[in-house]
């Protein structure tokens, strides 16, 4: 999660969910078309080199797992996500694409709209609900998903389980409550992963015992699309779109998908990864200013320059 789902994780644990009724928001017919291409600098770690779109995403194939990041609140990172969507599927037909934004208890209603059963309509103002960010910016992932008639599968632990976490801790959850998540759940041995965790989190002012149950509930979160990712990549090659908080460094959802027998994960990450306003050329510069030590981030980059 970046940081702004950390936010909402804290305030949640703190006062219990909040409302969820919205009204539907207006929708245009499906379009299944690709996204448009457009004029991006694509970067391969490390040594942050440049090279072509094509030979960008022909590298990432080396992966069986490949997690592309997002700013939730950042439409053109989510273009970006598109473009790798339709990529990735020219490559490989049969790839599956994972999501954050879905919990594993909420795949039938995913399914529905998948097959046309729910209407795209009726399917945001749901997104709008349960996921919080506005769906028209997610749209153009789906439907480069849809023209492909790609699998898409929720990642997540429910919510209401992440919630308990943080609230009560692993070891405060029922036994019902714990046979839903992983067996195991390990906070991240990366000790930058770790440090950035507890950095979002202790601007919340938390006192310890909640910071200790926050980072909990943060593991839960990674191990379990960790967990599902690794059960999907045996038999599929696994896309997975989830907030860049969740695989910095390659720490967190690819971490935990190696710890569970993936022989090789890539992170690509979206770049400015606040979504600045920065130059193609001033992007590449801080990728390749150690001071940044942001070309460590991932293992490649779609800089988006404004």
């Amino acid at each position: 999660m970046n940081s702004s789902a950390l936010a909402v994780l804290a305030a949640l644990a703190a006062s219990g969910p909040a409302p969820v009724d919205v009204a539907a928001p207006p929708s245009a017919p499906v379009a299944l078309a690709a996204p448009r291409a457009s004029a991006r600098d694509y970067v391969l770690a490390p040594g942050a080199r440049e090279v072509p779109r094509d030979a960008f995403y022909d590298a990432l194939m080396s992966a069986r797992v490949i997690c592309v990041g997002e700013k939730h609140d950042e439409a053109a990172q989510h273009l970006a996500q598109a473009e790798a969507v339709a990529q990735i599927a020219e490559r490989d037909p049969g790839v599956v694409v994972g999501l954050e934004m879905v919990s594993q208890d909420q795949q039938p209603i995913l399914d529905d709209f998948l097959s046309g059963k729910t209407s795209e309509a009726d399917f945001a103002a749901w997104w709008n609900k349960v996921w919080g960010f506005d769906y028209s910016m997610y749209k153009p992932i789906f439907d480069a998903a849809r023209a492909r008639r790609l699998r898409m599968v929720g990642l997540n632990a429910p919510i209401a389980l992440v919630v308990a976490v943080a609230r009560r801790g692993l070891s405060g959850l029922t036994p019902a409550e714990r046979a839903q998540l992983p067996v195991s759940v390990t906070e991240s041995s990366d000790a930058r992963y770790r440090d950035y965790v507890k950095a979002q989190l202790q601007g919340h002012d938390l006192p310890p015992d909640a910071l200790a149950r926050m980072i909990e509930a943060q593991a839960v979160w990674n191990e379990t699309m960790g967990a599902k990712a690794a059960q999907l990549a045996a038999t599929s090659r696994v896309l997975v779109l989830a907030g860049q908080g969740h695989m910095l460094w390659d720490a967190g959802i690819p971490e935990s998908a190696r710890r569970r027998g993936v022989a090789t994960a890539a992170v690509v990450l979206p770049y400015p990864l606040d979504g600045s306003a920065q130059s193609a050329a001033d992007e590449l510069a801080n990728l390749r200013d150690p001071k940044t030590g942001d070309s460590a981030l991932a293992d490649g980059f779609i800089l988006i320059p404004r």
